[in-house]
């Protein structure tokens, strides 16, 4: 019986096939070249359904297999022209997916740091897609101007501690939000300053469908996680957890990253299965 078992399982794994990607996959070859491109200049990719500007190769190949062919962001809904929000859209290929999936929806795609929104600028116009709107603004819980650490990559953030003298222009998403009977997808990716953010707009995320929010926090802040749930849950979503970056090899013995984040995680809302 235990050898059948071990020889059906085997059987079962040697018939099983992957669906098919929807969206081109890198060749090896393909691969191999931009993985060795500098990161400093613009350089640009045809995927053949659209046309990417970037700089750094490792972002690019990173971000467009987790969005294009595992699709994390992948979701259903029955409204012909969906309002979908992008915040924290970096160069675009999120936005880029979304007008993908979705041609008739209405983009807001909200992206503070200088040189990511050049891209993003780029990206949307090149690729012809309509009702887009690039906000070069952070979102956050009151309209001012931010202290903002400008990396030019997915490292940039709010400086919360007032560190950084550049600043850059934010709006209050609650306020925003307003505007919307529903939303049917948001997604947030602000570096650190998610907790603030979510705080402040329960209210109107109750109008949202599904909700993407990158977690960024230290190893000592399991209250601020805990509180971040149980505010989303407290307004009717199902939550899915899980790790956007694995940190540390070995948290015993390492403890932190030495990182502005040691806890990287993806948390997936969406309203209640009936």
């Amino acid at each position: 019986m235990f050898i059948t078992n071990i020889l059906k399982g085997i059987q079962k794994k040697l018939t099983q096939t992957k669906p098919k990607p929807r969206f081109k996959q890198f060749s090896w070859i393909q691969k191999r070249i931009i993985k060795h491109q500098e990161d400093q200049q613009v350089k640009s990719f045809d995927f053949g359904q659209f046309k990417v500007f970037y700089k750094r190769p490792y972002e690019l190949i990173k971000t467009y297999e987790e969005l294009f062919l595992s699709e994390i962001y992948r979701f259903e809904t029955n409204n012909p022209k969906p309002i979908i929000i992008d915040c924290g859209a970096n160069i675009g290929l999120s936005s880029i997916y979304f007008k993908t999936i979705y041609p008739n929806a209405t983009l807001h795609a909200f992206e503070p740091d200088e040189s990511l929104f050049s891209l993003l600028n780029q990206n949307i116009a090149v690729n012809g897609f309509k009702d887009t709107h690039l906000h070069q603004e952070a979102v956050w819980i009151e309209d001012k101007s931010l202290s903002f650490t400008n990396k030019g990559s997915e490292a940039s953030h709010i400086d919360l501690t007032n560190h950084s003298e550049h600043k850059v222009k934010a709006i209050r998403l609650a306020s925003f939000l307003e505007q919307f009977e529903q939303v049917d997808f948001l997604k947030m990716d602000i570096e650190g300053a998610e907790f603030q953010v979510v705080a402040d707009c329960l209210e109107g995320l109750k109008k949202v469908d599904h909700f993407f929010l990158e977690y960024h926090g230290k190893v000592d802040q399991t209250k601020q996680l805990h509180s971040l749930l149980q505010q989303v849950e407290s307004i009717g979503f199902n939550v899915y957890i899980k790790m956007a970056a694995d940190q540390l090899t070995s948290p015993f013995y390492q403890k932190q990253t030495g990182t502005p984040y040691d806890v990287q995680l993806n948390i997936f809302c969406y309203k209640q299965i009936h």
